[in-house]
């Protein structure tokens, strides 16, 4: 009898020390999931912004809007200016710098804040777990479509464009004019392409940059002006190599990039008690477009890099060591350059 009180209260003593346990283990997995979720909740909530100086930031748009049209607008201005006798070199300079921006702000400016955009904690574990490369996959799909849309417009124009066959003579000059009109065709394409490229980014940039606070944005001014004139530079000198039909057709296209970057900050300063730069709608809309547009901007760049800058060095510089060099040299400024800006962008 005594031994089997002894094995009942050592049951007992068993079972509390067992509930004890259990209810240890569940109070710290709730602690658990509440600090999760707490670090989940505080990833994904507003920044602070601290102080805010609404004067600045409206002086920005105009700053940003000077610096953004100036860029776009020289290139632009030495093409209907030939008494100014820039020399053709000078300006080849330009367009290879152009060439190491556009490559640059693909991948420095663009691809890498896409990842980081859709890789972000608040995001659906199919993008932070199921599968983390959907920016490059958006990236890659870009530049398929914009290799598949060169080899069918290329196409369409070969069959369509009339060549003559009543001699050797006409029939060269047929075959030249078909492929001068495809190349000129091909390049007032890239221009509206890059075009839409650069605006849809300078959006973004600038609605980041209309909601940060006093601080912040005065360290983000000066790499954003240079940012915007760079982008600027490259835009401008592809839209006066293209065959755009007007003076005005170019102007408004110089415009639409100038302003781009201006309305994102008028946007941000008007809605900066409500955007959440860090909510899963943003992150998902701006990474999928920055993802797109680095491939539509990284297909262009390199085909400028592969076929115009190849070209243009043949022209400019095929017997001239120095010139080459400056060509080279100007590629990489260009490249470096917008990298080093997009530490801090």
């Amino acid at each position: 009898m005594i031994d089997l009180l002894n094995d009942t209260a050592s049951c007992e003593d068993l079972l509390q020390a067992t509930n004890i346990t259990l209810q240890t283990c569940i109070r710290e997995f709730a602690e658990y999931r509440e600090t999760a979720s707490d670090a989940l909740l505080g990833a994904c909530a507003p920044e602070e912004i601290g102080a805010y100086n609404q004067g600045l930031h409206i002086a920005a748009v105009f700053i940003i809007l000077f610096a953004s049209l100036l860029g776009a607008a020289i290139p632009i201005i030495v093409k209907y200016h030939p008494g100014w006798n820039i020399d053709p070199y000078f300006i080849c300079l330009g367009k290879c710098m152009g060439i190491g921006v556009i490559i640059a702000c693909a991948l420095v400016h663009m691809l890498q804040p896409a990842a980081e955009s859709l890789t972000a904690p608040c995001l659906p574990d199919e993008f932070t777990e199921g599968y983390g490369a959907y920016a490059y996959l958006y990236c890659m799909l870009a530049i398929f479509a914009m290799h598949l849309f060169d080899f069918v417009l290329e196409s369409y124009l070969m069959r369509h464009v009339p060549h003559s066959h009543e001699g050797k003579d006409e029939e060269h000059a047929g075959h030249v004019h078909s492929v001068l009109l495809t190349e000129g065709l091909q390049k007032t394409v890239s221009a509206y392409l890059l075009e839409f490229g650069v605006t849809v980014h300078s959006i973004f940039i600038g609605l980041e940059n209309g909601i940060v606070g006093e601080n912040e944005l005065r360290s983000l001014l000066v790499a954003l002006v240079f940012h915007q004139m760079f982008e600027g530079i490259a835009l401008g000198s592809r839209i006066a190599d293209a065959s755009i039909p007007s003076h005005w057709h170019e102007f408004i296209l110089s415009l639409v990039f100038s302003i781009a970057a201006p309305i994102g900050i008028a946007i941000g300063i008007g809605i900066t008690a409500t955007l959440n730069p860090s909510g899963e709608k943003f992150l998902m809309i701006q990474g999928t477009f920055d993802a797109i547009c680095a491939g539509i901007l990284l297909y262009i760049g390199l085909n400028l890099l592969l076929k115009d800058f190849s070209e243009e060095l043949k022209k400019y510089a095929k017997d001239d060591s120095y010139r080459r060099f400056g060509m080279f040299f100007a590629l990489y400024i260009g490249g470096g350059l917008m990298a080093f800006i997009g530490k801090y962008l």
